[in-house]
């Protein structure tokens, strides 16, 4: 199911309502599909769910759930509140809560996160560092902002910071 559908008396294309994805939020919200078939490059932010079917080249800044479905591809760095991947992601993830690979996926990047599940099957060319962020604080996308200073990863940049 995509972004969009067609009426069935006109055939022209209408907006579908989004799908939920089922999460340990204790709230229902709204959830962004990038469905199979479909290529998406831009920044994404914002407080719901994204659910990536399809391709997505860019950057995704979330404060909710990101999922990456077994048919998903991403290429870019991914920061939200928790992450799940399934498919395919060429870039680094950080989760303020947590981050799971599922058997099905292929990462390569590295991890930060302070809970992070890497179920037999998964995939992973990268680092994994399970911590919070140290001098975090909440941002108002609900991602935490650090500046490192002992060549460990930074999820402002994503990349690692040479001490001086």
């Amino acid at each position: 199911m995509g972004l969009f559908g067609h009426d069935t008396q006109t055939k022209t294309p209408r907006a579908t309502q989004s799908h939920t994805v089922q999460s340990d939020r204790s709230h229902l919200g709204s959830t962004t599909t990038i469905a199979e078939g479909t290529k998406v490059s831009g920044e994404i932010s914002g407080s719901s769910d994204l659910r990536i079917e399809g391709e997505f080249d860019g950057s995704v800044s979330i404060s909710g759930l990101v999922l990456v479905a077994e048919t998903g591809q991403v290429r870019t760095s991914i920061r939200a509140s928790k992450v799940t991947v399934a498919g395919r992601v060429d870039g680094d993830i950080f989760g303020n809560q947590m981050i799971e690979l599922e058997p099905s996926a292929v990462v390569t990047g590295d991890l930060l996160a302070p809970k992070i599940l890497i179920r037999e099957g998964a995939s992973l060319q990268g680092r994994v560092e399970m911590a919070s962020p140290p001098g975090t604080s909440q941002g108002t996308d609900g991602t935490k902002k650090s500046e490192r200073k002992d060549g460990k990863m930074s999820p402002d940049t994503g990349s690692s910071k040479k001490a001086k």
